[in-house]
């Protein structure tokens, strides 16, 4: 007789066992999920008494089996054919034509890969690409075809980013190589006088960046070197600001009370621009993400960015350009965002085209039409 006041079956323990037997040796137990297993061993070992005892359950409580190999093999794995993924298509996209057009450029992709199951193909995102450049000499050809890759993976919900990134890309060299067909090159100037204009400002920026590390007093009291620095910083770093947004810019650490400012706020690192020409489309942010002039604009904490020669805010945007052409060699801001805008076109550089977008406010076409000056052939 075995008699027992608790079982636990969660801590697989068992408290103040009784045993009704006169020549016992030993007691063993063992819990197996929900059952325990309890014997008793006798003195000559031959004669074993056992008992099961298995746990209650609650009756809203089930046993969950472990599923099979098999059943496991057949959740984790679900192939997407290519028919699939034509049935889903077609079933998605209204127009036949659209259709069949994105249908084909998957159906080549799937062709040229020893891949049965879609799922897996489209992992393979770099491959795609680059099998679309190799196949594809037109710009428009590849730009279509990845916009036709792209709608397969938004249809299945997938994450395509250098997909995208790489259509940015074409879009931009499309609506240059369209813009060149366009001009006329006596209009323009070479790409190397850019250069030079750039490579000139470059030097100056140098050249005060060693006279403010040689003497302090020009960060402590914020001096024309110092604001001449960080505006030329600025426009180095992420393009040309216009002078409207800029010549009434303060430095502060905080966003409290310049809801209606234009400001910089360097424990933020950013730059906040409510005012601008197309403050339609709402307050403009740039991020400062160059540390050293975040450091530089500090010491300016409280300051304007910029004063005229008598510490006050310049009053016009022509006042301004004045200062900065008698400054910098004859050079107006607008010189410098042509050779800066020229060059980003002329290097192909998609993400800086779309930063100086962002941050001269302006779109491409704008930039092609107005600022790319500076990419005529030279003549041999």
């Amino acid at each position: 007789m075995i008699k027992m006041s608790t079982v636990n079956f969660s801590e697989k323990t068992v408290e103040n066992i009784e045993v009704s037997c006169d020549d016992m040796k030993e007691i063993k137990f063992e819990f197996l999920d929900n059952t325990l297993r309890l014997s008793i061993v006798k003195e000559n070992d031959k004669e074993v008494i056992e008992e099961i005892i298995k746990e209650e359950m609650e009756d809203d409580e089930v046993v969950k089996e472990e599923p099979t190999e098999d059943v496991i093999e057949e959740k984790v794995i679900e192939k997407l054919t290519i028919d699939d993924l034509k049935k889903i298509i077609y079933e998605t996209i209204p127009k036949k034509n659209t259709a069949e057009t994105y249908f084909r450029t998957i159906k080549q992709v799937h062709d040229n890969f020893d891949e049965d199951d879609v799922n897996e193909l489209l992992k393979k995102e770099n491959e795609i690409i680059e099998f679309i450049e190799t196949k594809y000499d037109k710009l428009s050809t590849i730009k279509n075809k990845l916009c036709g890759m792209l709608k397969v993976y938004n249809l299945l919900n997938l994450e395509s980013n250098v997909l995208k990134s790489k259509i940015d890309h074409y879009m931009v060299s499309l609506s240059i190589q369209e813009d060149k067909k366009k001009e006329d090159p006596t209009d323009k100037k070479t790409i190397q006088e850019a250069e030079l204009i750039v490579n000139y400002f470059k030097n100056e920026l140098g050249m005060m960046e060693d006279m403010i590390s040689k003497d302090v007093d020009i960060l402590n009291t914020w001096d024309k070197t110092a604001q001449l620095y960080a505006v030329l910083k600025i426009y180095l770093t992420y393009g040309m600001l216009r002078p409207s947004e800029i010549m009434d810019m303060k430095i502060t650490d905080t966003d409290e009370g310049n809801e209606q400012k234009n400001y910089i706020n360097v424990v933020t690192k950013k730059m906040i621009i409510h005012n601008h020409k197309n403050d339609r489309k709402g307050t403009k942010v740039i991020d400062i993400t160059d540390d050293t002039l975040n450091d530089i604009l500090s010491r300016g904490l409280n300051n304007y960015l910029i004063t005229n020669h008598s510490g006050e805010v310049y009053t016009s945007s022509s006042s301004f350009s004045k200062m900065f052409k008698s400054r910098f060699n004859d050079y107006n801001p607008y010189d410098l965002r042509k050779c800066i805008s020229s060059l980003a076109i002329h290097e192909g550089d998609t993400e800086k085209i779309n930063m100086l977008e962002h941050n001269q406010g302006h779109c491409l076409n704008t930039i092609l039409k107005n600022y790319n000056t500076y990419n005529k052939v030279d003549v041999q």
